[in-house]
């Protein structure tokens, strides 16, 4: 039997952005949550997104495997995002009501 024991290296490529139950890539303000629309978009390509939003390849698939490692979290939170804004009124709809408004 072997006593083999594997050094685990982390990547830190993922944190919580403070006060906030969101992921983002260190240092970018590019959240898990925004980069999860991507992962099944045949419109987009690694190197699009990764010239687009000035991250790494690295940078997407750590993301991408951290939604998938939290994925109830990371959709619960984007279901009750959507929920959210989608309770508010539109743009639109607010302008008319202020000019209704005397």
């Amino acid at each position: 039997m072997s006593n083999y024991a594997p050094d685990i290296v982390p990547i830190n490529l993922i944190e919580r952005k403070p006060d906030s139950n969101q992921y983002r890539i260190v240092g970018k303000g590019v959240t898990v949550e925004f980069l999860v629309d991507f992962i099944h978009d045949p419109n987009w390509t690694v190197e699009q997104i990764a010239a687009g939003w000035g991250l790494t390849p690295a940078e997407i698939y750590a993301a991408w495997a951290f939604y998938y490692e939290h994925k109830d979290e990371i959709d619960e939170n984007r279901r009750l995002n959507r929920a959210f804004f989608e309770s508010l009124p539109s743009y639109r709809e607010h302008l008319e009501n202020k000019r209704r408004k005397p």
